[in-house]
């Protein structure tokens, strides 16, 4: 045991120079691990937008009409206050329900009066029929741009914390190369002379769960009241908790796809 903590100190002695690889390291697991804490205490999505409702009066005008005639038909209607919008129909549209001749789609402001409406609409000269067609509009849920940021930053963090951490070992290494052949040339067991690997990394991953503990608890601090990051406040401890083996299988990863010597 006194063999590897000795090895062990002079490996981290070593580590010194490359400090600079080595904090990157343990920032690119803290940026995971606060990522993901953020997908998981996030709600899903935001609540969904007010439901609209829309009413429509499909026109069917008669075939002896000139073009001109529902042209000056459609700019007649839409002059009036209690209409939003027209547009034109033809044969083999289906929105908002099959067309079968051509015709008009009327649609109402909010405030408008149905019935009144309809009425006007039927004295009209060429119309020979209006039905009328009620639409609901459910805005869609999409996921919070808090969510989407998360997931961007989950992405670039595992990228960085695998690419870093094979050079990061890979560099610290080369300068414990002396040493390392000494111990395995002495019949030194593999502990020593390739535990303080382990441990610089699992010491890498720690760091970057405390750390993440810490930017979170400092965070939350400043973020407004009534916005989604606050819901990062109602995880309970031991999910907090989970960031010390998770950051720690991280950074074993990085020895796993690191050269060995």
């Amino acid at each position: 045991m006194k063999a590897f903590l000795f090895a062990a100190g002079d490996f981290l002695r070593a580590s010194l120079p490359e400090f600079g690889g080595v904090l990157l390291w343990i920032l690119s697991l803290a940026l995971v691990l606060l990522s993901a804490t953020a997908l998981w205490g996030l709600p899903l999505q935001p609540p969904a937008g007010p439901v609209s409702f829309h009413r429509l009066f499909l026109l069917s005008v008669s075939p002896l009409l000139s073009e001109q005639d529902i042209n000056e038909l459609t700019w007649q209607i839409w002059a009036w206050p209690e209409v939003k919008s027209v547009s034109f129909r033809f044969p083999g549209e289906n929105d908002p329900e099959p067309v079968q001749e051509r015709g008009l789609v009327v649609e109402a402001s909010p405030e408008t009066d149905g019935h009144e409406l309809l009425a006007k609409l039927g004295k009209l000269v060429g119309v020979v029929n209006v039905t009328v067609w009620e639409r609901t509009v459910v805005p869609p849920r999409i996921p919070s741009a808090a969510r989407i940021g998360a997931v961007a930053a989950l992405l670039v963090g595992l990228a960085l914390s695998l690419f870093l951490a094979p050079r990061v070992l890979r560099r610290v290494q080369s300068r414990w190369k002396r040493e390392q052949e000494l111990l395995r040339r002495s019949g030194a067991s593999p502990l020593v002379w390739r535990g303080p690997v382990i441990l610089l990394a699992v010491l890498a991953g720690l760091l970057g769960a405390g750390l993440h503990l810490v930017a979170l608890a400092v965070g939350v601090r400043f973020v407004p009241t009534g916005t989604p990051w606050t819901e990062l406040l109602s995880l309970a401890v031991w999910a907090m908790g989970l960031g010390f083996p998770v950051g720690v299988f991280l950074a074993l990863l990085g020895v796993l796809i690191s050269p060995h010597s």
